[in-house]
């Protein structure tokens, strides 16, 4: 609670729309600080001025701010280079100078640190990517690899590095097309070496254990199972026209969805063993096993397809806790209770700031992602009993546009972050499960 309050007392003063003036430092969470000349908030950044310079970083970065005048040569060296989140830039020299000092494990945590302030940091991934390849964890490169060419299809490093991958796990006709994309985007004589290769290496017809369907593209990664294959696709098509009735809104690229044994899923996601399904731009689901469609089974598909529609709708731009709070609203009238947890945790004073929330859940450990997952459906269903199914629409056409969920929240509702978490909370004791439509 007294991270909160620290959190409520910035989102107040910044709210009223004052900048500043004067010496002030800025004390980031990671234990920086930065000398200003003055400081304010713009949505979700904290922008701040020195030396006639303008800069920027997250705000969810800031840990206080204080007035007392210093020395401003002391605190030069901790200024961000740049407009964007300096953690992250300063993350990855670390990175590669523990790589270079041969300490790979101290390599690793920083470009990790690098990645949980910002995802899509293409070069982390990359470069984490190649550090576990080097070393032998496979399924780990694989995953990163992945992720960069989620990121940046046209990336050459991501490319060849996920061929590499495919090569040594066996899997030849992968590889080569990994390896014939990265030629297409640069026609490097190492990675044409490694095509011919493979390429005489291959003796059957290339087989990407692919099947297309009108809105899908169903992968096999492992034991191809064709009979849940085909049982998977019908309820997705199922799925699919149900949520462009519901969220008015058709994806133009089809939606890639991958299918594991258990062990793979695992391995090459990384996801916690809690999870049932995994969508990072493409659906991940284990079916080992399966010879049917479950009614859990099923309300994956559906929670994960609406991942599909609503990160297509903000073109990414869209935080975790609304992420899953609308993918979980979409489940249907089977989905969990969150109120129970919820009124434990307020009465324990546990409950999570949702801005706190807007980056990945997967790090969390089982009890306190059902505790984010909880608040995230609480919230949002609490927006859509007070405003309407139609203001959830708007907030994620805003977050299209490159609106702030801030700016969003303010624009549709008329709430910014702190008065929507007030609110939603206060509403806990009385808001129960019989509320719901």
């Amino acid at each position: 609670m007294k991270t909160r309050r620290k959190f409520l007392a910035l989102a107040f003063v910044a709210a009223a729309g004052l900048a500043f003036g004067s010496e002030h430092i800025l004390f980031l969470k990671n234990g920086r600080r930065i000398v200003v000349d003055r400081y304010w908030e713009k949505g979700e950044q904290i922008f701040y001025e020195r030396n006639g310079g303008t800069f920027g970083f997250p705000r969810k970065l800031l840990e206080r701010v204080e007035g007392k005048t210093v020395n401003a040569e002391s605190a030069a060296a901790d200024e961000p280079s740049g407009f964007k989140n300096a953690v992250v830039v300063e993350s990855i020299e670390a990175a590669r100078e523990s790589a270079r000092e041969g300490d790979v494990d101290q390599a690793v945590e920083r470009y990790r640190t690098a990645l949980e302030s910002e995802p899509r940091a293409l070069d982390a991934r990359v470069e984490l990517g190649r550090l576990y390849f080097e070393r032998g964890d496979l399924a780990a490169a694989q995953s990163e690899f992945e992720q960069a060419k989620r990121i940046a299809p046209q990336d050459l490093r991501a490319r060849e590095g996920l061929g590499d991958v495919y090569y040594l796990r066996g899997r030849l006709p992968l590889a080569i097309r990994e390896w014939q994309a990265a030629l297409a985007i640069d026609p490097d004589p190492g990675i044409l070496y490694k095509l011919k290769k493979a390429l005489r290496e291959n003796n059957e017809d290339i087989d990407f254990d692919e099947v297309s369907h009108p809105h899908f593209l169903i992968r096999y990664d492992g034991q191809v199972n064709e009979v849940i294959g085909r049982i998977m696709a019908a309820a997705l098509e199922e799925e699919y026209y149900d949520l462009t009735r519901a969220l008015r809104f058709t994806p133009r690229s089809p939606v890639v969805v991958t299918l594991y044994t258990n062990r793979e899923f695992l391995d090459v996601t990384h996801a916690p063993a809690w999870a049932s399904g995994l969508n990072d731009g493409e659906i991940r689901i284990p079916v080992e096993g399966l010879t049917a469609m479950t009614p859990k089974l099923r309300r994956v598909l559906r929670h994960e397809l609406t991942h599909s529609f609503v990160n297509a709708m903000t073109s990414g731009n869209c935080p975790s806790w609304f992420h899953e709070g609308v993918a979980q609203l979409h489940e249907g009238s089977d989905r969990i209770d969150p109120y129970p947890r919820l009124r434990t945790a307020q009465a324990e004073g546990g409950l999570l700031p949702l801005w706190s929330l807007e980056g990945p859940l997967l790090n969390y450990s089982k009890e306190t992602a059902l505790l984010a997952y909880s608040e995230a459906l609480a919230a949002t269903e609490y927006l859509e009993a007070r405003k309407g199914r139609s203001a959830l629409l708007r907030i994620l056409q805003l977050l299209g546009e490159r609106y702030t969920m801030n700016d969003a929240l303010k624009k549709v509702v008329g709430l910014d972050y702190q008065e929507l978490q007030t609110a939603w909370e206060a509403d806990l004791d009385r808001y129960t499960a019989r509320d719901r439509q």
